[in-house]
C-alpha cells in the first residue's frame, strides 16, 4: 500500500525490486520532479513491488501501452530507471537533487538535503521534496511508517530527533547524503556517466 501526497510518496515494507544498495544518482530538480506525475509514481510503485517487464508493468498499472511506453522513456531519460536484460530497474538506491553553478571558473555542485528519494529492500521506497507537511497525523500508514523509519535509522546507525515519520525519513536521507555520500566523495573517485540530450 503506497501513500501518495503532493510532496511525499511512501511505499513502506519489503520491496520486490532488485536494488543495488549504496548506489547514488545525482539529478537536476527538473528530472527529480518527473516522479510526482501520477502516472510516473504509479509505474515506479509497480516496479518497486516487483513488476519489471513491460507487460508486467502494463498489467499492474492498467496504463495504455503507448502512454506507458512514453512514461517509461521519460523515467529513463530523467535518471529514475534503467533498462536491463531483466526489464526496467531502479537506477540507484539513493536519488539526490543537485544544483550546478559556475563561480570564478569553478563548477560548484550543491546537493540539496530537502529533496530526494531512497529505496531500501527491507524498509521500502520514500520520495520527498521540500517540507513534508503535516501528512502523518491523518495518514493511515502512520504506525507502519514509524516502525519502518526506526528500523531504517537503526540499520544505518542514525539517531532520530523528529517524532513524525515524514520528518524522520528526511533525517535518514540527510544522514545518508551528509555522512555516507560526502565521506565517499572525499575518499574515492567518481565515475561520471552523463546521458546525452538536454537533461
Amino acid at each position: 500500500m503506497a501513500e501518495v501526497k503532493p510532496d511525499l510518496i511512501v511505499l513502506p515494507g519489503r520491496l520486490e525490486a532488485s536494488i543495488e544498495e549504496g548506489s547514488y544518482v545525482i539529478m537536476s530538480e527538473r528530472n527529480f520532479d518527473v516522479i510526482f506525475n501520477n502516472i510516473n509514481s504509479t509505474i515506479v510503485s509497480s516496479i518497486a513491488k516487483g513488476a519489471s517487464r513491460f507487460n508486467e508493468i502494463l498489467k499492474a498499472t492498467s496504463i495504455p501501452k503507448g502512454q506507458l511506453s512514453r512514461h517509461l522513456k521519460a523515467l529513463i531519460r530523467s535518471g529514475w530507471l534503467s533498462k536491463s536484460n531483466s526489464g526496467y530497474v531502479f537506477s540507484a538506491s539513493v536519488y539526490v537533487v543537485s544544483t550546478v553553478e559556475e563561480v570564478n571558473d569553478t563548477i560548484v555542485i550543491k546537493l540539496l538535503p530537502n529533496k530526494g528519494a531512497f529505496l531500501d529492500p527491507i524498509h521500502g521506497l520514500i520520495i520527498f521534496k521540500d517540507s513534508t507537511g503535516d501528512y502523518c497525523s491523518t495518514c493511515p500508514l502512520r504506525a507502519l511508517c514509524t516502525r519502518n523509519v526506526k528500523g531504517m535509522a537503526s540499520k544505518y546507525g542514525i539517531k532520530l530527533h523528529s517524532p513524525e515519520p515524514a520528518e524522520a525519513y528526511m533525517e535518514v536521507f540527510r544522514n545518508l547524503i551528509l555522512l555516507n555520500l560526502a565521506k565517499r566523495l572525499r575518499s574515492s573517485s567518481i565515475n561520471l556517466r552523463i546521458p546525452s540530450g538536454d537533461n
